[in-house]
């Protein structure tokens, strides 16, 4: 990465902490900071727990997938792969990072780009199925509590539209692969740059679609033991704004949340914005006012975004340095050495 890029993404995070705490400093002042007190350390204990849980099962999920595939990595390996991850999946424009880590950190545990890869795509799976199980279901529970709307509809329908749509477009990849492959190769062999790596490239493609494909090759046991866990790796996240808007003691539906929280998930990955900042606290603020004024808006926005988003920067930022630089560190030591290796040999 060059360096004017460094400071383009580095501008970029600044911006979007600036974004992220001008509305509840718009609606509350500086007041909101000093409401912070009303939480007691066992509620803050509480609330980094969900967050402690929610790594800890992520890092179950990558060594529950990396063992089917025969590959075996340490829990703390595991763990300093998806805080690394989630930390570059915050600070990058729509999140592209996190893939993007994964795949470099897998392939330095031993995985090849195209299964890295493929673990990936099994990852994102199962987040799907998750999504596509858990919406409809909060959406029947807040129709049968009388909170439907033909807004709430609208809003509910391209959730699931967008769910829907990247399901049916993995199960066609995996469906397919073999035309998509096909197609691939012959689009990257008009290219003279790719050309001269197009065995390479395509052999990191079929790879890629055959760890997709051994979805299809887990028992049902196995695959209920991935959607369990990939269950409690979300779930946590999600009853962090219930428990913080319950902490002030205002009353919002809980299916609602579930609701509002996806719906600002879907809109912060679609925005340009690192972590979304200004699309979510905005939206949050135009779904929470029928329930809650707005100081406490204010202050229920300043703590759940501190969860949802500073939590992965302030954290993840010594982790990702740690274990990415590490990675790379090795990567370029063993490049070096590859070269003396081959002046010496000359």
């Amino acid at each position: 990465m060059t360096t004017k890029k460094k400071w383009l993404l580095l501008l970029l995070l600044l911006a979007s902490i600036c974004l992220s705490l001008a509305l509840p400093l718009a609606l509350g002042g500086l007041s909101q900071f000093r409401l912070l007190q009303r939480l007691s350390w066992g509620a803050l204990l509480l609330l980094t727990f969900l967050q402690v849980i929610s790594w800890a099962f992520n890092a179950l999920r990558i060594q529950f997938l990396l063992g089917f595939l025969e590959w075996k990595v340490g829990f703390g390996e595991a763990a300093l792969t998806i805080i690394s991850a989630e930390f570059a999946g915050v600070t990058t424009p729509g999140g592209v990072g996190m893939p993007a880590t994964y795949i470099f950190l897998f392939n330095q545990l031993g995985l090849s780009l195209g299964r890295a890869a493929g673990v990936v795509g099994l990852m994102v799976v199962a987040d799907l199925a998750i999504y596509g199980t858990i919406l409809p279901a909060a959406a029947l529970l807040w129709a049968l509590q009388g909170g439907w709307s033909y807004q709430t509809l609208r809003l509910v329908a391209l959730t699931l539209a967008v769910v829907a749509g990247g399901a049916y477009g993995f199960w066609a990849l995996v469906r397919h692969y073999r035309r998509v492959c096909g197609f691939m190769g012959r689009q990257l062999a008009k290219v003279p740059w790719l050309a001269r790596h197009h065995w390479r490239r395509g052999r990191a493609t079929v790879e890629f679609f055959r760890s997709i494909r051994l979805l299809g090759q887990m028992s049902w046991p196995q695959r209920l033991a991935l959607y369990l866990i990939t269950l409690v790796f979300w779930l946590p996240r999600y009853l962090i704004l219930i428990l913080v808007i319950a902490m002030v003691h205002q009353s919002v539906p809980a299916a609602y949340l579930l609701l509002t929280q996806a719906l600002l998930r879907l809109g912060g990955q679609a925005s340009f914005i690192p972590g979304g900042a200004g699309v979510e606290e905005g939206g949050y603020a135009a779904f929470m006012s029928p329930f809650m004024g707005a100081e406490a808006i204010a202050f229920t926005l300043l703590v759940w975004r501190f969860f949802a988003f500073y939590w992965f920067v302030l954290l993840g930022a010594p982790f990702f340095i740690y274990n990415v630089g590490r990675a790379a560190w090795d990567v370029l030591g063993k490049s070096y050495g590859s070269k003396t290796g081959e002046t010496v040999t000359g």
